[in-house]
Protein backbone atom coordinates (compact mmCIF):
# COMPACT_ATOMS: atom_id res chain seq x y z
CA UNK A 1 0.00 0.00 0.00
CA UNK A 2 1.64 3.31 -0.91
CA UNK A 3 2.56 6.06 1.80
CA UNK A 4 0.24 8.69 1.91
CA UNK A 5 1.71 11.04 4.24
CA UNK A 6 3.03 13.92 2.82
CA UNK A 7 5.41 14.54 5.62
CA UNK A 8 6.83 10.89 5.05
CA UNK A 9 7.14 11.44 1.44
CA UNK A 10 10.13 13.38 -0.53
CA UNK A 11 9.32 16.56 -2.88
CA UNK A 12 9.83 13.98 -6.18
CA UNK A 13 7.30 11.81 -4.58
CA UNK A 14 4.72 14.39 -4.17
CA UNK A 15 5.08 16.21 -7.67
CA UNK A 16 4.63 12.55 -9.12
CA UNK A 17 1.31 11.87 -7.22
CA UNK A 18 0.14 15.21 -8.04
CA UNK A 19 0.86 14.51 -11.27
CA UNK A 20 -0.91 11.25 -11.48
CA UNK A 21 -4.02 12.81 -10.16
CA UNK A 22 -3.49 12.71 -6.02
CA UNK A 23 -4.70 16.54 -6.02
CA UNK A 24 -6.86 15.92 -3.12
CA UNK A 25 -5.33 16.48 0.61
CA UNK A 26 -6.52 16.31 4.08
CA UNK A 27 -5.84 18.33 6.59
CA UNK A 28 -6.52 16.76 10.06
CA UNK A 29 -6.76 19.44 12.62
CA UNK A 30 -6.20 17.92 16.14
CA UNK A 31 -4.75 19.08 19.77
CA UNK A 32 -2.46 18.28 22.55
CA UNK A 33 -4.93 18.25 25.83
CA UNK A 34 -5.45 15.55 28.38
CA UNK A 35 -7.63 12.68 27.94
CA UNK A 36 -8.57 11.47 31.40
CA UNK A 37 -6.14 9.05 33.65
CA UNK A 38 -5.86 6.36 31.08
CA UNK A 39 -5.11 8.36 27.54
CA UNK A 40 -2.21 10.25 26.52
CA UNK A 41 -2.22 13.84 25.24
CA UNK A 42 -1.80 13.00 21.94
CA UNK A 43 -4.78 11.00 21.91
CA UNK A 44 -7.17 13.31 19.47
CA UNK A 45 -3.39 13.44 17.17
CA UNK A 46 -3.21 9.27 16.92
CA UNK A 47 -6.90 9.28 15.87
CA UNK A 48 -7.10 12.08 13.44
CA UNK A 49 -4.00 11.27 11.29
CA UNK A 50 -5.43 7.33 11.29
CA UNK A 51 -9.28 8.49 10.58
CA UNK A 52 -7.52 10.67 7.69
CA UNK A 53 -5.50 7.97 6.38
CA UNK A 54 -8.42 5.30 6.12
CA UNK A 55 -10.53 8.29 4.71
CA UNK A 56 -7.96 9.00 2.01
CA UNK A 57 -7.56 5.03 1.30
CA UNK A 58 -11.79 4.91 0.74
CA UNK A 59 -11.41 8.01 -1.63
CA UNK A 60 -8.50 5.92 -3.27
CA UNK A 61 -7.24 9.69 -4.84
CA UNK A 62 -6.49 11.52 -1.82
CA UNK A 63 -3.19 12.49 0.43
CA UNK A 64 -2.64 13.07 4.32
CA UNK A 65 -1.12 16.26 5.46
CA UNK A 66 0.61 16.96 9.15
CA UNK A 67 -1.51 16.76 11.60
CA UNK A 68 -2.00 20.25 12.93
CA UNK A 69 -1.43 20.61 16.92
CA UNK A 70 -2.55 22.40 19.27
CA UNK A 71 -5.99 23.15 19.04
CA UNK A 72 -8.36 25.29 20.62
CA UNK A 73 -8.11 23.74 24.18
CA UNK A 74 -8.65 26.48 26.60
CA UNK A 75 -11.40 24.19 28.43
CA UNK A 76 -8.89 21.60 28.81
CA UNK A 77 -6.50 24.08 30.82
CA UNK A 78 -7.52 22.50 34.47
CA UNK A 79 -5.01 20.09 33.79
CA UNK A 80 -1.24 19.75 33.10
CA UNK A 81 0.25 19.41 30.10
CA UNK A 82 -2.70 20.61 28.02
CA UNK A 83 -1.53 23.61 25.19
CA UNK A 84 -3.93 25.51 23.41
CA UNK A 85 -4.15 28.59 20.96
CA UNK A 86 -6.36 31.36 20.38
CA UNK A 87 -8.96 30.70 17.83
CA UNK A 88 -7.64 32.86 15.45
CA UNK A 89 -4.34 31.99 15.58
CA UNK A 90 -5.54 28.19 15.01
CA UNK A 91 -7.40 29.73 12.02
CA UNK A 92 -4.59 32.02 10.64
CA UNK A 93 -2.30 28.04 10.53
CA UNK A 94 -4.93 26.29 9.01
CA UNK A 95 -5.18 29.25 6.57
CA UNK A 96 -1.45 29.35 5.49
CA UNK A 97 -1.77 25.52 5.14
CA UNK A 98 -4.17 25.76 2.77
CA UNK A 99 -2.43 28.65 1.21
CA UNK A 100 1.16 26.76 0.82
CA UNK A 101 -0.92 23.45 -0.65
CA UNK A 102 -2.95 24.91 -3.20
CA UNK A 103 0.37 26.55 -4.15
CA UNK A 104 2.01 23.09 -4.89
CA UNK A 105 -1.21 22.48 -7.19
CA UNK A 106 -3.80 20.04 -4.66
CA UNK A 107 -7.02 21.34 -6.16
CA UNK A 108 -8.55 19.95 -3.40
CA UNK A 109 -8.13 20.34 0.31
CA UNK A 110 -10.25 18.88 3.24
CA UNK A 111 -10.11 20.14 6.70
CA UNK A 112 -11.02 17.75 8.88
CA UNK A 113 -11.53 18.77 12.80
CA UNK A 114 -10.92 15.56 14.89
CA UNK A 115 -10.69 17.63 18.39
CA UNK A 116 -14.56 19.42 19.33
CA UNK A 117 -12.85 22.77 20.63
CA UNK A 118 -11.87 23.07 16.95
CA UNK A 119 -15.07 22.70 15.04
CA UNK A 120 -16.71 26.17 16.20
CA UNK A 121 -13.80 27.85 15.01
CA UNK A 122 -12.96 26.43 12.34
CA UNK A 123 -16.39 26.81 11.14
CA UNK A 124 -16.49 30.60 11.32
CA UNK A 125 -13.46 31.03 9.94
CA UNK A 126 -13.66 28.82 6.66
CA UNK A 127 -14.36 31.95 4.44
CA UNK A 128 -10.97 33.15 5.32
CA UNK A 129 -9.21 29.38 4.49
CA UNK A 130 -11.50 29.48 1.64
CA UNK A 131 -10.11 32.86 0.58
CA UNK A 132 -6.60 31.43 1.15
CA UNK A 133 -6.92 28.24 -1.38
CA UNK A 134 -6.61 30.45 -4.70
CA UNK A 135 -9.46 28.84 -6.49
CA UNK A 136 -8.82 25.25 -5.17
CA UNK A 137 -11.94 23.83 -3.64
CA UNK A 138 -11.94 23.65 0.20
CA UNK A 139 -14.12 20.88 1.85
CA UNK A 140 -14.97 20.87 5.43
CA UNK A 141 -16.16 19.05 7.87
CA UNK A 142 -16.30 20.93 11.18
CA UNK A 143 -20.06 20.40 11.31
CA UNK A 144 -19.72 18.88 15.38
CA UNK A 145 -22.74 17.22 15.30
CA UNK A 146 -22.68 15.32 12.10
CA UNK A 147 -19.39 14.05 12.88
CA UNK A 148 -19.78 13.02 16.78
CA UNK A 149 -23.03 11.33 15.07
CA UNK A 150 -21.50 9.38 12.91
CA UNK A 151 -19.37 7.89 15.81
CA UNK A 152 -22.62 7.11 17.83
CA UNK A 153 -24.22 5.23 15.10
CA UNK A 154 -20.91 3.05 15.55
CA UNK A 155 -21.54 2.73 19.05
CA UNK A 156 -25.22 2.20 19.51
CA UNK A 157 -24.24 -1.20 16.89
CA UNK A 158 -22.17 -2.57 19.62
CA UNK A 159 -25.13 -1.79 22.09
CA UNK A 160 -23.80 1.26 23.99
CA UNK A 161 -26.38 4.28 24.17
CA UNK A 162 -23.91 6.79 25.73
CA UNK A 163 -25.32 10.21 25.00
CA UNK A 164 -23.05 12.74 26.51
CA UNK A 165 -20.36 14.51 24.13
CA UNK A 166 -17.02 12.00 23.74
CA UNK A 167 -13.67 12.77 25.38
CA UNK A 168 -11.42 9.95 27.03
CA UNK A 169 -14.85 7.73 26.49
CA UNK A 170 -15.57 4.27 25.08
CA UNK A 171 -15.18 5.37 21.79
CA UNK A 172 -11.74 7.22 21.73
CA UNK A 173 -10.62 4.56 24.56
CA UNK A 174 -10.78 1.66 22.02
CA UNK A 175 -9.56 3.38 18.97
CA UNK A 176 -6.77 3.94 21.06
CA UNK A 177 -6.61 0.08 21.86
CA UNK A 178 -6.61 -0.60 18.17
CA UNK A 179 -4.27 1.73 17.12
CA UNK A 180 -1.57 2.54 20.22
CA UNK A 181 -2.95 0.01 23.11
CA UNK A 182 0.80 0.56 24.25
CA UNK A 183 -0.58 4.03 25.49
CA UNK A 184 -3.67 3.25 26.88
CA UNK A 185 -3.29 2.87 31.02
CA UNK A 186 -5.80 0.47 31.49
CA UNK A 187 -5.44 0.02 35.28
CA UNK A 188 -6.85 3.85 35.46
CA UNK A 189 -10.11 3.59 33.36
CA UNK A 190 -12.63 5.14 34.83
CA UNK A 191 -16.13 6.73 34.38
CA UNK A 192 -16.35 10.56 34.43
CA UNK A 193 -19.37 12.83 33.86
CA UNK A 194 -22.12 11.40 31.85
CA UNK A 195 -24.86 13.52 31.56
CA UNK A 196 -26.35 15.58 28.58
CA UNK A 197 -23.40 18.41 27.24
CA UNK A 198 -23.59 21.03 24.69
CA UNK A 199 -20.78 21.48 23.27
CA UNK A 200 -21.28 25.37 23.29
CA UNK A 201 -21.62 25.38 27.13
CA UNK A 202 -18.57 22.83 27.78
CA UNK A 203 -16.04 24.99 25.70
CA UNK A 204 -17.51 27.83 27.54
CA UNK A 205 -17.35 26.71 31.14
CA UNK A 206 -14.53 23.91 30.67
CA UNK A 207 -14.71 20.84 31.29
CA UNK A 208 -13.55 21.14 34.86
CA UNK A 209 -17.12 22.49 35.80
CA UNK A 210 -18.32 18.57 34.65
CA UNK A 211 -15.63 16.25 35.66
CA UNK A 212 -12.91 15.97 38.13
CA UNK A 213 -11.27 13.49 36.01
CA UNK A 214 -11.17 15.06 32.73
CA UNK A 215 -13.09 12.29 31.39
CA UNK A 216 -16.52 12.62 29.38
CA UNK A 217 -18.75 9.85 29.52
CA UNK A 218 -17.96 5.97 30.46
CA UNK A 219 -14.26 4.14 29.22
CA UNK A 220 -15.29 1.06 30.79
CA UNK A 221 -16.32 -1.67 28.29
CA UNK A 222 -13.79 -0.28 25.27
CA UNK A 223 -12.62 -2.92 23.00
CA UNK A 224 -9.81 -3.07 19.72
CA UNK A 225 -12.95 -4.60 18.21
CA UNK A 226 -14.99 -1.01 18.60
CA UNK A 227 -12.17 1.24 17.86
CA UNK A 228 -11.61 -1.19 14.40
CA UNK A 229 -15.16 -0.65 13.67
CA UNK A 230 -15.68 2.76 14.95
CA UNK A 231 -12.11 3.92 12.55
CA UNK A 232 -13.77 1.42 9.46
CA UNK A 233 -17.30 2.74 9.40
CA UNK A 234 -16.62 6.68 10.28
CA UNK A 235 -14.06 6.89 7.60
CA UNK A 236 -16.43 5.31 4.86
CA UNK A 237 -18.82 8.30 6.15
CA UNK A 238 -16.32 10.98 5.92
CA UNK A 239 -15.49 9.61 2.17
CA UNK A 240 -18.90 9.47 1.33
CA UNK A 241 -19.27 13.26 2.38
CA UNK A 242 -16.64 14.34 0.54
CA UNK A 243 -17.70 12.62 -2.88
CA UNK A 244 -20.90 14.35 -2.41
CA UNK A 245 -19.28 17.86 -2.25
CA UNK A 246 -17.46 17.11 -5.51
CA UNK A 247 -18.50 16.94 -8.85
CA UNK A 248 -22.47 16.26 -9.08
CA UNK A 249 -23.06 12.88 -9.85
CA UNK A 250 -19.36 11.46 -10.06
CA UNK A 251 -18.24 12.10 -6.77
CA UNK A 252 -14.71 12.68 -8.67
CA UNK A 253 -12.10 15.29 -8.45
CA UNK A 254 -12.83 17.70 -11.61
Amino acid sequence: MPNLLLEEMTWPEIRDALEAGSQSVLLPVASVEQHGPALPLNTDVVIGRALAVRTAQELGDALVGPVLVPGCSDHHMSWPGTITLPASLLVAVVTECVRSLARHGFREIVVLPTHGGNFSPLASGMPEIRRAAAGARVIDLADSKAFFGAWFRVLHKFGRRDETLPHADVMETSLMLYLRPELVRSEYLAPGYTGQLDLEELTRKGLAAFTKNGVLGDPRGASPELGRALLEEVSRYLAEEIRKRRAPRTGKLT
